[in-house]
């Protein structure tokens, strides 16, 4: 086991710091500013963008970003990796933070309006990355992490509110120890999805923009197109990540 694998088993989640240069990150950020066609677009109440979905391939810098991104889950898990799904969140100035939360630990109801376990219909390990667009801290928001919880899905589905949400019940939140994730432009943080995560609201006067991307082992195929697939006709009318009250 390597030393970044070792950090990972011990937590569920490390920081590589510096692993995209600025230059990198604006490219990124303007092909991302630029998109307008085949990428799904959510805006808040107040008509700002908050997301947008399926856009790893949208843009020469955004595919590099992939790959880079992929080479770093090899040298640290020592197999291959594929992108399960993704997201750019803006979280502008006033934008609300989210509750404690598992990633994937949700049932939605698909279009045969049957039942279904989350992202475990479409294998059983998932990691997390996020890049930092912006500086990440605790004035804009920044994300919370604790350690990973042990278990399979429905162990862990046990401490949820078992609402169409992932939110993780305030009893077993108030145990957990989160850590705050302090990020430079360019950071990144790794993180397995059974890692309970939050953040709070952007205080700050400026977005705090970041990718968000999800693998899963290349051995298991691709399961993108047949996520977003089953995202799109799910009965979870108030979902955005195949969750939301059934």
């Amino acid at each position: 086991m390597n030393k970044f694998n070792k950090k990972y088993s011990e937590n569920g989640f490390l920081i590589e710091k510096n692993y995209f240069n600025k230059d990198d990150v604006n490219k990124i950020t303007n092909e991302i500013q630029n998109l307008k066609k085949n990428v799904d677009l959510y805006y808040d109440k107040k008509g700002k963008l908050r997301r947008i979905e399926r856009l790893y391939d949208k843009g020469e810098s955004l595919n590099l970003a992939n790959s880079k991104i992929m080479d770093l889950l090899k040298k640290i898990f020592e197999t291959s990796f594929t992108i399960f799904k993704d997201k750019f969140n803006a979280k502008p100035p006033g934008g609300e933070g989210f509750f404690a939360h598992y990633d994937g630990i949700f049932k939605f109801r698909n279009e045969k309006n049957e039942l279904k376990k989350g992202w475990y219909e479409y294998g059983n390990k998932f990691v997390n990355v996020l890049i930092a667009l912006d500086q990440f801290d605790e004035t804009n928001g920044t994300i919370e992490i604790a350690k990973a919880d042990e278990g399979n899905f429905d162990e862990l589905f046990l401490n949820t509110k078992k609402n169409g949400t992932p939110d993780i019940l305030p009893e077993i939140e108030k145990k957990l120890k989160f850590n705050p994730m302090n990020l430079n432009v360019g950071d990144v943080v790794i993180f397995n999805n059974t890692c309970p995560h939050r953040s709070k609201k952007n205080n700050s006067n400026s977005d705090r923009k970041s990718l968000y991307y999800t693998y899963t082992p290349l051995e298991l195929g691709s399961k993108y197109d047949e996520y977003f697939n089953d995202k799109l006709k799910s009965k979870n009318t108030t979902s955005k990540s195949l969750s939301g009250d059934l």
